[in-house]
């Protein structure tokens, strides 16, 4: 079943003269030639994504019942338009929100943009793992309890380097208290193909009320493509008008065709290809555990590497020359730790490319004494007013004392050390120094 795309088939074989956008008007060469006759607009028949009723409409049930949702609506404008919609939905303007640390920026924006106040709730720390971004169902509750009068309780699980925190525990928390539980789960739209072994992962399964899934990141299709899920029927009728307020009013029907070859995929060799991919994955990090490398700790995304070289002695670029030597690009190489994203699209020649990397490996010096640590810092002023206060950016060496007007992150997608509107006292200045932050946006 492929509305979206025998709708689009259709219009096409009419043959008609496109005296309507886009202006390439459906007409390219090389790679484009076969591309840009999809890449149509909201013509006869092809539906319209905010206000679907035809091919759309079916797309978006078939994902809601591969999901288990109330609701899923289809997104172009990736995972940050989710965030948008959720907070919109959820909280309004104006209101307290319970927020883990580790948030993407596109979520602090969306805050700033609504006036919303966020409640930071802090990870777990280990004094041994190299890896934060863990929060717990008694940090929420803590968070909840002081601060009665927050909306909502917002919270990114999977996170960049693959931590998953308890989100069944943490939904029953804000059941307690009377509010919805939004996820970021950018990184785990693959979630309901994992093998049973693994559990219940999906943040609608494990009680939320709102998740944002980017379905490029881990399945079959192109980038931008995303999906608002919908745990609660109070949120499902006015997701597509919240949605419009922030997204495009021209989506890209390409985008939303490789929507439907992803559900495709879902629907039939997502488990097996998950399945396959696991089992590797499992087997190279008990081999990297045994040449050294430093993994997350607890429950972890079983599709998604992340490997903490900082552990062997080296350093990032000698790390990154490393892999790429052997025929690699992995997603992402922070200071101490790079990260290997996976799915049944990835050829056997892909893993043992991956497998020879790992084998080869060899300390190179003393590990890398650089732990994540996470300053508290002062707010003195709101996250709205400082993004919109008139700003200067100056040297870490220069900010002492001086409020953030953005986040400033080691290397982001690392936790922010400071948020707009929080002082930059001498714990944040050291941490800024650790990990190597140059500059900082500060209010003038």
């Amino acid at each position: 079943m492929k509305p979206l795309q025998e709708a689009v088939g259709s219009y096409l074989a009419k043959g008609r003269a496109w005296f309507h956008m886009p202006g390439h008007k459906g007409r390219g060469d090389g790679a484009f030639a076969e591309i840009l006759p999809w890449d149509v607009t909201e013509v006869d028949g092809c539906d319209s994504l905010f206000h679907a009723d035809g091919p759309i409409d079916l797309l978006e049930q078939a994902f809601s019942r591969v999901y288990g949702t109330r609701r899923t609506l289809l997104c172009a404008g990736g995972a940050t338009l989710c965030i948008q919609t959720m907070l919109a939905l959820a909280c309004g303007t104006g209101r307290k929100l319970v927020i883990s640390r580790n948030i993407h920026r596109s979520a602090i924006n969306a805050c700033a943009l609504l006036g919303l106040e966020p409640v930071w709730v802090y990870p777990e720390q280990d004094a041994g793992d190299w890896f934060l971004g863990r929060y717990s169902p008694e940090a929420v509750g803590q968070a909840l309890a002081a601060h009665p009068d927050a909306a909502a309780v917002y919270l990114t699980s999977p996170d960049y380097f693959g931590v998953m925190s308890d989100l069944t525990g943490i939904a029953e928390a804000c059941r307690d208290y009377g509010v919805p539980l939004l996820a970021d789960n950018a990184h785990g739209a693959h979630l309901p193909f994992l093998p049973e072994q693994y559990g219940c992962l999906h943040p609608i399964a494990c009680g939320a009320a709102l998740c944002g899934d980017s379905l490029h990141k881990t399945m079959p299709a192109m980038t931008g493509a995303a999906l608002l899920q919908i745990g609660e029927e109070r949120f499902a009728g006015d997701a597509k008008r919240m949605m419009s307020m922030f997204g495009s009013t021209s989506p890209s029907y390409p985008i939303m065709l490789s929507c439907e070859r992803a559900l495709g995929y879902a629907q039939k060799g997502a488990k097996e290809g998950f399945a396959r991919t696991t089992t590797r994955l499992d087997a190279l990090r008990i081999l990297a555990q045994q040449h050294g490398f430093a993994l997350p700790q607890g429950v972890t995304d079983p599709a998604r590497l992340t490997l903490g070289f900082g552990a062997l002695g080296w350093p990032e670029q000698a790390f990154g020359d490393y892999i790429r030597a052997h025929g690699i690009e992995p997603e992402y190489i922070s200071g101490s730790a790079c990260v290997f994203l996976a799915n049944g699209m990835n050829s056997d020649e892909d893993f043992a490319r991956l497998e020879a990397a790992v084998r080869g490996i060899k300390p190179r010096g003393n590990p890398d004494p650089v732990r994540p640590v996470l300053p508290h810092p002062v707010r003195v002023m709101g996250v709205r007013e400082a993004a919109f206060a008139p700003q200067e950016q100056v040297p870490v060496g220069q900010a002492l004392g001086r409020v953030a007007a953005a986040e400033a992150s080691p290397c982001p997608p690392g936790i922010p050390v400071v948020m707009g509107g929080e002082r930059i006292g001498p714990a944040e200045l050291e941490s800024l120094r650790l990990y190597g932050v140059k500059t900082v946006n500060v209010v003038r």
